[in-house]
């Protein structure tokens, strides 16, 4: 890939992989790349970057959605090599034994500018000690990164809005969970507030967030589980619940195939 497409001034959007074995996107603006999560490690994270066209070097900071394993496992050498900061609330720092790092506190509901990105930190339910949601700015362009997110209940929609591109977990089918093979107690897990959107509340979830974002382009589902979903189901499911959307572009993030995000 050409410098002259890395350097460009429109933000360009990509995901790294999206599954239960690792999670990560980047968010490309002029020479300046933010990380959302680094599930993967360090090799990996390179290895993928670089089937994109991406330079390491070019990492100002890395956000850390929360401290499981699947988004952050990566992020200590990461950020260490990369020689960016770890962004996260003290609740993620702390729980993903991070504070040693360099780092900054991200508190829920504020805004703040890092290097040309502006980054609002959403409150979200997940089962650790401060997960978030990310809405991330870039030369104007609004992006939504939502994952783990649990339960759309109690979910603040007042600051999502004007969207341009929404990456919004489609974790599983209702249907596969429940005649799957994983434990009740898993199960269990899964589908309650601490846990992951199914296919038709991630749907429901993007109705209402395309309703107030007129010019939405493109949306990503990710997070799909390997043994309780297929993107297929996942499309077919959400797009039905979400309703009509024209113009509007689909696809679905993949666990071992980084995907940039069209419109």
């Amino acid at each position: 890939m050409s410098d002259s497409l890395l350097k460009s001034p429109v933000p360009r959007i990509i995901n790294l992989g999206s599954g239960s074995k690792g999670n990560s996107s980047v968010i490309c603006l002029g020479e300046k790349i933010l990380m959302v999560d680094c599930g993967f490690n360090r090799k990996q994270t390179l290895l993928r970057m670089a089937e994109m066209g991406l330079n390491p070097d070019q990492v100002c900071g890395i956000l850390v959605t929360h401290e499981h394993g699947d988004h952050m496992q990566g992020a200590r050498l990461c950020s260490q090599k990369m020689d960016a900061p770890i962004l996260a609330t003290a609740g993620t720092i702390s729980g993903g034994n991070m504070s040693a790092l360099n780092h900054q506190i991200l508190r829920r509901g504020e805004i703040i500018a890092h290097h040309g990105f502006e980054i609002t930190t959403l409150k979200i339910s997940h089962d650790t000690k401060e997960p978030c949601a990310f809405l991330v700015e870039a030369a104007g362009v609004r992006t939504l990164f939502a994952t783990d997110v649990g339960t759309v209940e109690g979910l603040d929609l007042r600051p999502m809005k004007d969207l341009d591109y929404l990456y919004v977990e489609s974790n599983h089918d209702e249907v596969m969970l429940r005649t799957g093979p994983y434990p009740a107690f898993l199960k269990n897990r899964i589908i309650g507030d601490g846990g992951h959107l199914n296919n038709h509340q991630s749907g429901l979830l993007i109705r209402s967030l395309a309703a107030q974002s007129p010019q939405l382009k493109s949306i990503m589902l990710a997070h799909l589980s390997h043994e309780n979903n297929d993107p297929e189901k996942a499309l077919v499911t959400t797009r039905e619940c979400a309703g009509e959307l024209p113009g509007v572009i689909w696809d679905v993030a993949r666990q071992h195939e980084p995907r940039e995000m069209a419109g």
